[in-house]
């Protein structure tokens, strides 16, 4: 499949995460959500690992690379993220996120020895301040609990950074579902005393039909589909060409909240979106003609 269309269905997937995560992380605790989630994604990772019966071929270095990777995707970027969102709104998660290409961009020169042009560095920064006069537009709330949700968040954000940047090598050398597969299950067995220690404190019972299927969307459609989807781009362009495509996140994020929440859409965010897109469409064409 077409990388691109590839990119495109992981970022509507994506950007529905954050408003899904905002409602679930209301009523139940991030450490617990957490759990669940990696709980029902590592079900599935081992069931298609026994059915496919994928190789486990990461020996030396790939092998201490896994294991970083594993740590990053789960104890710190979707606990983190989770965590984080509690605290902090959708929209301004998205805002956090679309500095990935920017972190990526500045990485990957130095990991992956990826050009920086000039064209792909204005792409860049047009799509992150596309984002910038979104959010701006609605203003940013103060206050202590909320700058902790965004800090979080922002460590998220540069947990997968490293995740993308570093994890593209993996990816090229063992395949995408293979290497989502492994770090998956890696990631979700070190986070799994903390998220036994917690259940024994939380009723699991009281969850109501949207909770669960709340909890459903985080583990089967984000961690499951999304990364495989996400390491799939990584395995056919750059690094940072697939991650310039979270500056969409928010774009998709207002317009999902649009159509299932009935949100409005102003013209100052037709004009950021408009921004942001621009400049995803620039860094993906100089990006095509240097390849």
């Amino acid at each position: 499949m077409n990388p691109y269309i590839i990119l495109v269905i992981q970022l509507i997937l994506s950007s529905g995460t954050y408003i899904v995560a905002n409602a679930a992380t209301q009523t139940i605790p991030p450490v617990n959500l957490t759990f669940l989630r990696t709980l029902i994604s590592g079900i599935i990772y081992i069931a298609y690992l026994l059915y496919a019966r994928l190789p486990f071929k990461y020996k030396g270095r790939d092998f201490y690379l896994l294991l970083a990777l594993g740590f990053l995707s789960v104890p710190i970027n979707q606990f983190a993220f989770l965590y984080g969102m509690k605290y902090t709104t959708a929209t301004e998660a998205a805002l956090l996120y679309s500095t990935t290409p920017v972190l990526v961009l500045l990485l990957s020169r130095v990991y992956l020895g990826e050009r920086i042009t000039p064209a792909k560095m204005v792409g860049t920064i047009m799509a992150f301040g596309g984002v910038v006069v979104i959010v701006l537009k609605s203003g940013l709330q103060v206050g202590a609990s909320h700058l902790m949700g965004d800090l979080l968040v922002f460590t998220a954000v540069i947990a997968w950074t490293l995740y993308t940047t570093i994890g593209r090598r993996l990816v090229l050398r063992h395949g995408a579902i293979n290497s989502t597969v492994f770090v998956g299950l890696i990631g979700s067995a070190i986070f799994a005393p903390i998220g036994i220690w917690s259940s024994v404190k939380f009723n699991y019972q009281t969850l109501s039909g949207g909770q669960w299927g709340e909890v459903i969307y985080l583990s089967l459609i984000t961690s499951i589909v999304g990364y495989v989807l996400w390491y799939s781009a990584l395995s056919k362009i750059e690094a940072s060409k697939v991650a310039v495509f979270t500056n969409g996140q928010p774009v998709v994020t207002a317009i999902l909240a649009y159509i299932f929440l009935k949100q409005g859409v102003t013209p100052v965010f037709v004009l950021g979106a408009l921004v942001t897109i621009g400049g995803v469409v620039i860094t993906q064409l100089n990006l095509q003609k240097t390849r």
